[in-house]
């Protein structure tokens, strides 16, 4: 493709879901969900390491966990890198891949709840083909299977919207597919409006967007760029051109920026926006001060932080493509207006039980990390804290409780003077607290 190829979606009624729509990734982030499985490479550990300690200041972390020592190999690697537990939930949902950004869910709402699509991925088969169903089962969502399309996700782009940026693999990895079937299917479960195509990288394997162009917010671009004598040079050049082409549905217009890659390989695209936090790839190049300072003059409201991927970008992957958000449980109407987590529970409104949520909390007394467990009666966002006994307060946040079953999660304690502590833990009206002595 020379020029950007727009295809119009017509929309029509399907009985399943009801009134989807797509979530942008600039959007409110309730929890990201990885694998990864330590000591197989150190380098990449500590990757990982400050990938998890980024995201954990702003959002849950879900870790699926094959193994009690899995689960603890992960957590002394964690702690002895001095990173917070608390925002940090190990799932039992078994994982042997760590691309889950491309077999992982898409996220959709469904008539106001969160819902998964599972589409096929253009890896070789592998165990983790079923993850999305797996994890939908695990959190009693509802899921809808399209395992007879290949759509990844690194090569899905949302706007607010509801409009689909993504490289011309969409169609070609589908030959059995018509591409009118396809925008069928993504209009029907994903509420898709408008379809834009870009070219894929010459270069590029799997021929990912995610690799080359993102969308920080709902009107503006970073692209990267190459030295000219590179294969991709006309390609994004191009690519490039069709974005500044594009027509905002709101008749603004786009702001398109390029980043130079580093080493003419090493992109700075595949960056991961939580919240308030932007996680950037960075190489040790003279190149990563100017792609670092492009994400500073263009999102200014939020932290950017760098991490060296110098030790899996030759896997064709970075920071993006470990990863896979996962928006609050209940769809908001303004997000403008809800804490980023979602809708903070009223916690003068919860009434205190002795048991509403079967809370615990072992060891007691304890020393550096202590474990809660508790159950949930009803899906959504809860409120966890922890005060001294005077009621001065030490942590909050929230949790994100997609199942109702019981949840575990481990508290780090390190940085708790010696003293007695109650952990509170309130949303849905109900609220309940035990005590605990940090030695």
């Amino acid at each position: 493709l020379s020029l950007l190829t727009t295809i119009l979606i017509n929309n029509t009624n399907s009985q399943n879901p009801v009134n989807p729509t797509t979530i942008p990734e600039y959007d409110s982030v309730a929890a990201v969900i990885m694998f990864w499985n330590p000591y197989n490479n150190t380098a990449y550990d500590e990757i990982v390491v400050q990938v998890i300690d980024g995201i954990q200041t702003q959002a849950i972390v879900y870790l699926q966990t094959n193994s009690e020592s899995h689960r603890t190999n992960m957590i002394n690697v964690l702690s002895g890198n001095n990173v917070p537990l608390e925002n940090i939930i190990f799932i039992d949902v078994d994982g042997y891949r760590i691309w889950i950004r491309d077999h992982g869910p898409f996220s959709i709402y469904d008539d106001g709840e969160l819902a998964f699509i599972g589409f096929n991925d253009f890896a070789s088969d592998h165990g983790d083909k079923d993850l999305t169903y797996r994890l939908s089962q695990y959190w009693d969502i509802n899921y809808y299977g399209l395992m007879h399309v290949i759509f990844d996700g690194g090569n899905y782009l949302i706007d607010s919207h509801s409009r689909l940026f993504a490289t011309d693999r969409l169609y070609s990895n589908n030959p059995c597919q018509t591409e009118e079937q396809i925008n069928k299917m993504l209009s029907n479960y994903m509420g898709i409006k408008e379809v834009f195509l870009f070219n894929a990288l010459t270069n590029d394997y799997w021929g990912h967007i995610d690799m080359q162009i993102k969308l920080l917010n709902d009107s503006t671009f970073v692209i990267s760029s190459v030295d000219h004598g590179h294969a991709d040079y006309t390609v994004l050049e191009e690519n490039y051109q069709s974005l500044n082409a594009l027509v905002h549905p709101d008749g603004i217009n786009y702001s398109v920026h390029k980043i130079l890659k580093a080493e003419n390989w090493k992109t700075y695209i595949n960056s991961l926006i939580v919240n308030d936090v932007v996680l950037v790839p960075i190489y040790g190049h003279e190149r990563d001060a100017a792609a670092l300072q492009t994400y500073e003059e263009l999102l200014p409201e939020k932290t950017i932080i760098g991490i060296n991927c110098n030790a899996m970008i030759h896997w064709e992957g970075a920071i993006h493509c470990i990863t896979n958000q996962i928006p609050p449980f209940i769809q908001t109407e303004d997000d403008d207006d809800d804490d980023d987590n979602g809708d903070e529970p009223n916690i003068l409104e919860n009434t205190p039980s002795e048991n509403a949520f079967n809370l615990s909390v072992y060891p007691n007394p304890a020393a550096e990390f202590t474990m809660l467990e508790f159950e949930v009666s009803e899906k959504g966002n809860y409120t966890l804290s922890i005060t001294d006994l005077q009621g001065k307060e030490y942590r909050s946040s929230v949790i994100p409780a997609y199942a109702i079953t019981k949840h575990s999660m481990y508290l780090d304690l390190s940085g708790l003077p010696s003293g007695v502590y109650v952990i509170s833990l309130s949303g849905n009206r109900k609220a309940q607290s035990v005590r605990f002595v940090k030695n």
